[in-house]
């Protein structure tokens, strides 16, 4: 049996198939963004746009899965602490907090390593007893920016801020008594 679809403006095709079904299902589509489109080819092509954008995203997905599967201990320890505290910042955002981890690296009153700063009583978290999805786009971003201010590449977003919190809290007397860096996202940086 063969199924006749709309391939566009200018044409039709014959699809075999062995049961009669369309080519493309005609019914109201609910894209990625909740916006719903029902006008008849922008639907299909919209649906094919939507498919391969999906798959695209996916398969980037997947790469990045392998690429940060094989992250060393210090690195996942940043990015845990990235994607906890800046997650929902932008790249900047989490760069900021990226680069005040490793300015705290080997200074007094801090550790000689990402994890052991990360993990000091009173700063940040017990990084062991956070296991974010490794399959989510947030994590992806959190190790790559991670990496990113471990290799010090990046300029400094937030230059020798080694002290930050949310930009809702009232600062306390500790802050008070800090040089302000600057403010990114929802956060304040102090050196």
């Amino acid at each position: 049996m063969l199924i006749v679809a709309a391939t566009g403006a200018m044409g039709i095709a014959a699809i075999p198939t062995s049961e009669p079904t369309l080519a493309y299902e005609m019914t109201a589509l609910s894209t990625a963004d909740d916006r719903v489109v029902d006008n008849g080819i922008d639907r299909v092509l919209l649906k094919e746009s939507v498919a391969t954008s999906n798959k695209l995203e996916s398969s980037k997905i997947e790469s990045s899965n392998i690429e940060s599967s094989n992250i060393d201990r210090e690195l996942e320890c940043m990015a845990k602490v990235v994607m906890h505290e800046a997650g929902n910042q932008t790249r900047t955002g989490q760069l900021a907090v990226a680069q005040l981890i490793m300015n705290r690296v080997g200074k007094s009153h801090f550790g000689a390593s990402i994890c052991a700063v990360v993990n000091q009583p009173g700063q940040f978290f017990q990084t062991a007893s956070y296991n974010p999805r490794r399959d989510d786009a947030r994590w992806i971003t959190a190790v790559e920016v991670s990496r990113e201010a471990l290799e010090g590449g990046a300029d400094p977003v937030v230059p020798g801020a080694i002290f930050y919190h949310a930009a809702s809290q009232t600062p306390n007397r500790f802050f008070r008594t800090r040089q302000r860096v600057s403010m990114v996202g929802d956060h304040i940086f102090y050196r």
